[in-house]
């Protein structure tokens, strides 16, 4: 199956705290562009699923309008200081269709890469980067990176 790690994009650098800082009008730009050219590239989806800080909300609003008849669902575990093994947990408690986008942060969007492709090399995950994942199970060494794509990049496929 399919899965689509994302980070949320460009947000602002303060707030009242860490969950409540916003996406700042060019991360929301750049990510909405970014999932329309996903979507015109044949990128399908199927659920939207968030962490619950703001600029991940926000960032998956931005998917949705690409998507709009996808709702999105949160996830406790897609916080930043999460664990792989809390995200693994999460999912396997749930279905996964293919075509499921996880919205999430750094640093757990690399931490979990890593440890789904069994790699132990650091994964740039810029805001907004877009990473496409064959997941054969929810567990560490359970996938293959296909590939990664950042907004404002060539598409690394067609």
């Amino acid at each position: 199956m399919k899965l689509y790690l994302c980070r949320h994009g460009q947000a602002v650098s303060q707030a009242a705290s860490d969950a409540l800082r916003p996406l700042t009008e060019t991360g929301e730009a750049a990510v909405l562009a970014h999932w329309q050219a996903l979507k015109a590239a044949g990128i399908g989806l199927q659920r939207i699923i968030a962490s619950p800080y703001l600029r991940a909300q926000q960032t998956a609003v931005c998917i949705q309008r690409v998507y709009p008849s996808l709702a999105i669902d949160t996830c406790e575990a897609l916080v930043p200081d999460s664990s792989p093994g809390a995200v693994f947990d999460a999912l396997q408690a749930g279905t996964l269709p293919n075509g499921t986008v996880l919205v999430s942060h750094m640093p757990l969007v690399a931490l979990l890469t890593g440890q789904w492709i069994a790699s132990n090399d650091r994964w740039a995950f810029n805001v907004g980067t877009v990473a496409c994942l064959d997941v054969d199970v929810c567990a560490p060494d359970g996938a293959r990176m296909l590939w990664m794509s950042s907004p404002g990049e060539t598409l690394p496929f067609r």
